[in-house]
């Protein structure tokens, strides 16, 4: 199993005890939802490779007495570059871990927020050349910083607008790469 998959999974689960435990207490509210859109990655570190579309989970909980949420989000991102018959890929994965603050009574259906936090990120690159392909991949911890809005669509359903940016710094290829970078996404899920 490698330590993409087990990323994945730990993220999936501790999803999956938030959202399943906590919600039950009457006393819990939050979020749990899906994001999608892009994240754009700093050209000089992924050349040709800078462009990624992005899926994950975006999740938060807070009890009654919390001035601030917590949040757990993830991200999965591809990018790939197509030169002379072959195919270049960059891939990321991001665990964002930490604390958001949602305003509420602010609009009576908008619930703009700010967060950040810690940042588990994996990244991998594959070149290919004359048919060989190479991939490395590589870890790091980092950090992360978001604003966005839920838009309240019905008392448990909601839309959204997440911008964010984070930061990590792997080596891949023998240099040394941010493998965060600028987030955008259109949001959509559950409130409770």
């Amino acid at each position: 199993m490698t330590l993409n998959s087990n990323l994945k999974t730990a993220a999936t689960t501790m999803l999956l005890l938030m959202t399943t435990s906590l919600a039950q207490a009457y006393e819990w509210s939050g979020h749990v939802g899906v994001l999608a859109g892009v994240k754009i990655l700093d050209d000089s570190d992924w050349p040709d490779l800078d462009k990624h579309y992005s899926l994950g989970f975006i999740t938060d909980v807070k009890e009654s007495s919390w001035p601030i949420s917590m949040a757990l989000d993830l991200m999965d991102t591809g990018g790939k570059h197509d030169h002379n018959g072959m195919e270049d890929l960059g891939h990321t994965t991001e665990i964002h871990l930490g604390v958001r603050k949602i305003f509420l009574n602010q609009h009576e259906k908008m619930q703009p927020y700010i967060g950040g936090g810690v940042a588990f990120m994996y990244a991998e690159q594959e070149y290919e050349m004359v048919s060989i392909k190479t991939k490395e991949d590589d870890s790091a911890v980092g950090g992360w910083f978001g604003v966005g809005t839920y838009y309240t669509v019905s008392p448990g359903f909601v839309l959204g607008l997440d911008a964010r940016y984070s930061h990590g710094e792997v080596t891949l290829f023998g240099q040394d790469r941010d493998a965060g970078g600028f987030h955008i996404y259109v949001t959509g899920g559950l409130q409770f």
